[in-house]
């Protein structure tokens, strides 16, 4: 177990989290001082996932030039200078300010991503590598929960959106200079490449799709579950935000548990309970019992860092090309959810919207079937 390696992406991971959740508190506030529609704010978080697509995409070139460590700070750098343009666009109220900020974030965002994945893969054994995978993606989690909490705490003194940005951005540094780290340059791959056969195109874009539709619908619930609450059921939004905030728990909690506890399942077993599991609690909570919607958090849990051990586990040779797509698959359905559900909603209603959040989850699964029957057979032909 490389501990040093484990802290700086862990670290690294929370500095991300935070700075991804914290616009959301912050969007209604930057929609009205810069005078924008909701279209033009849905277009900058579109903007910042299609740049992560981008970056992950290609990572397969720029991690030839850098470490590991090297990649990660290059990417928390852009972070940085994500929120400082993030201040600088309320300070000038420049929407071009805005727009830049949001490139950096999704550029932050792409190469972040796939560098902490492939630390953590590199830093863990093969028995504790599902374990280093729920505490990575545990760290994401806490962060969520952290940022607003955070951002309520600066509004709360007086301050503005554009002072709490700024804070990130003197944050950033402590992360990336981090006098703990690892002693060793430490590369994605070996220098000595072992010749592999490629990987069939039909499976990485199966397992990118499988992994990219459950990732869209976890957003589906988190991003509009307080919306369907309080249009589709008639809560109040202070009583539908408790449910929110009881989905991002239970999120916490299951990947937290991954961290600490060894299940012994393997990890396609793991990926169609979470699903099934979704899927269930989907259909009593649009149903009539909403708190299903809650628990789904929990179900969902354990999928990302257990379909990140599985990868590990059945491409050791390709774990980066394999995670790339993956990532890459992620990037390209948030562009599509954070432009679409809006359409969805306007034709169809909110309540009606809501069930993509089931349907992407079946479409997960149906993806998840196919890539595993074809991740078995490849492992028979190289026996």
């Amino acid at each position: 177990m490389n501990k040093p390696l484990l802290i700086v992406a862990y670290a690294s991971l929370f500095f991300f989290g935070i700075t991804d959740n914290a616009r959301g508190p912050a969007y209604p506030e930057i929609l009205r001082q810069l005078d924008l529609t909701n279209t033009q704010g849905s277009f900058l978080f579109a903007s910042s996932s299609f740049f992560s697509f981008l970056l992950s995409l290609s990572s397969s070139k720029w991690l030839r030039r850098m470490h590991l460590h090297q990649a990660l700070r290059v990417g928390l750098s852009l972070l940085v200078l994500s929120c400082l343009f993030m201040g600088l666009s309320a300070q000038f109220l420049s929407p071009a300010a805005l727009i830049m900020a949001s490139l950096l974030q999704g550029s932050g965002m792409g190469i972040c991503g796939v560098t902490m994945n492939l630390m953590v893969d590199k830093a863990s054994p093969q028995t504790l590598r599902r374990r280093a995978f729920g505490g990575l993606h545990a760290t994401y989690g806490i962060a969520s929960l952290i940022a607003p909490l955070l951002y309520a705490q600066a509004i709360g003194f007086g301050l503005n959106w554009m002072h709490f940005f700024y804070f990130l951005a003197g944050l950033g540094p402590f992360i990336i200079f981090l006098p703990l780290g690892p002693k060793d340059k430490i590369y994605s791959r070996p220098t000595e490449e072992k010749k592999v056969a490629p990987l069939p195109k039909s499976l990485l874009l199966t397992l990118g799709l499988s992994v990219g539709m459950y990732v869209a619908s976890e957003i589906v619930i988190s991003s509009r579950l307080v919306l369907y609450l309080e249009q589709g059921v008639g809560m109040t939004n202070r009583a539908a935000s408790l449910y929110l905030s009881a989905f991002f728990l239970f999120l916490m909690s299951g990947r937290i548990a991954v961290g600490l506890f060894h299940f012994k399942w393997q990890g396609p077993t793991i990926l169609y309970a979470s699903l099934v599991s979704t899927l269930v609690f989907c259909a009593i909570g649009l149903s009539s019992y909403p708190v299903f919607l809650s628990l789904t958090g929990l179900s969902m849990s354990v999928f990302f860092p257990a379909f990140m051990d599985w990868l590990a586990e059945s491409f050791p040779n390709d774990f980066q090309k394999v995670t790339s797509i993956v990532l890459s698959g992620i990037g390209l359905h948030l562009v599509a959810m954070h432009l679409g559900f809006g359409r969805v909603a306007g034709h169809l209603g909110v309540v009606k919207a809501m069930g993509l959040a089931p349907l992407l989850s079946f479409l997960s699964l149906f993806m998840l079937v196919f890539a595993t029957q074809r991740v078995a057979q490849l492992k028979k032909e190289k026996r």
